[in-house]
């Protein structure tokens, strides 16, 4: 990285530090100094270690990047400065040599960019969306009883039935019972959605989840809707609870299939893939947990208006004329309880994107 190089990183509005494979400080960019309360003259040439709130395990990631050549992300990073306490969302990006000129396709620099975390779309910490949607769970909390009641009578004509239609409906009677179970599944934990109740997490099938979901988006509220399925098959489990994540996703998958309504080629595709470097510090936690499982669920609509981007996963907030700006509300909570992140991906210019990071299990 060259002179021209650092004059342009001095312009943009993050906060950047450029080390070399010592992990000693070459640049810092006017944010940086800002942040830091030192000047580039006073950082250049000192170990990154010295650098206010770059701990060992800091400075462990940032070795890691040299060895590996992979970029690694830090969400919701507790950054200690002398005077403050912020959190932060840090990249730590390679800086490869240039393979025209070089052999070496190592990492021979490091960026690190510091960016305000933005609690609106990295869910996981977000005390005052925790308390707004655990509102909505004592609301519910209070209907649940009276739920259950029509729930068990729906199940018991669906049972009556499947022995009375042909075999090629059987199908959808079966399918009636394993979703009023379901929901009745979902309100015996309502109270996850009312309290803090600690959640049994164990190894779930993203794909079997996903696949799940979509057969029951296409017998309802999706039927207008083609799905394409781009799923790495070699992923392992993830450590998640089952039928939060299926309501997590039929909530997401809810929100393209309307926003799809009346496109003529209206498709939705979730994919799943591999993605080592991507980590968060979740609060009161001493050490950063990795979310290497990335799932996406985009759509080629129209897209989220930007006056509405800002508040998306706060309830009662809706770009849809009819909308109760709950279902995304949903998608936050559940996100905040597994620990896991779901965030808008405002670079995605053809529709709507989410991505779905979750940890893997053990």
């Amino acid at each position: 990285m060259d002179g021209a190089a650092f004059a342009y990183l001095n312009v943009i509005p993050s906060a950047l530090i450029v080390v070399d494979r010592s992990l000693s400080v070459m640049f810092i960019n006017q944010a940086a100094e800002m942040l830091f309360d030192v000047s580039l003259p006073q950082a250049r040439g000192r170990p990154l270690s010295l650098m206010p709130a770059f701990d060992e395990e800091l400075c462990g990631f940032c070795e890691r990047v040299f060895v590996s050549s992979e970029e690694i992300s830090l969400f919701e990073q507790a950054l200690r400065l002398p005077m403050d306490y912020r959190t932060v969302t840090m990249h730590l990006t390679p800086v490869i040599a240039d393979a025209a000129h070089s052999k070496d396709f190592s990492a021979h620099q490091l960026v690190i960019t510091i960016e305000k975390s933005d609690g609106l779309d990295r869910l996981s910490g977000n005390v005052w969306k925790q308390e707004a949607t655990r509102a909505a769970g004592v609301m519910a909390a209070m209907l649940a009883h009276e739920v259950k009641n029509p729930l068990s009578g729906i199940r018991g004509a669906a049972q009556l039935l499947r022995d009375e239609v042909s075999s090629e409906h059987q199908a959808l009677t079966e399918l009636i019972c394993m979703e009023t179970d379901r929901i009745r599944d979902l309100l015996n934990q309502v109270e996850i959605f009312a309290g803090d109740t600690v959640i049994q997490r164990q190894p779930v099938n993203i794909h079997e989840v996903l696949q799940y979901v979509i057969s029951i988006a296409q017998t309802g509220f999706a039927r207008h809707v083609t799905f394409k399925e781009r799923y790495d098959p070699s992923l392992p489990d993830v450590s998640a609870h089952r039928d939060l994540l299926v309501q997590m996703f039929l909530n997401l998958v809810k929100n393209s299939a309307e926003a799809l309504v009346g496109n003529p080629d209206a498709i939705i595709t979730l994919s799943t893939s591999y993605r080592s470097g991507y980590r968060i510090r979740p609060k009161h936690a001493h050490e950063a947990v990795a979310l290497p499982v990335m799932v996406t669920v985009q759509d080629n609509g129209p897209g989220i208006p930007e006056d509405v981007r800002e508040h998306l996963f706060e309830p009662f907030v809706s770009s849809k004329e009819d909308g109760r700006g709950l279902g995304l509300s949903v998608v936050a909570k559940i996100a905040s309880d597994l620990g896991i992140v779901v965030e808008l991906d405002k670079d995605f210019e053809l529709g709507t994107r989410f991505i779905v990071w979750l940890a893997v299990s053990a």
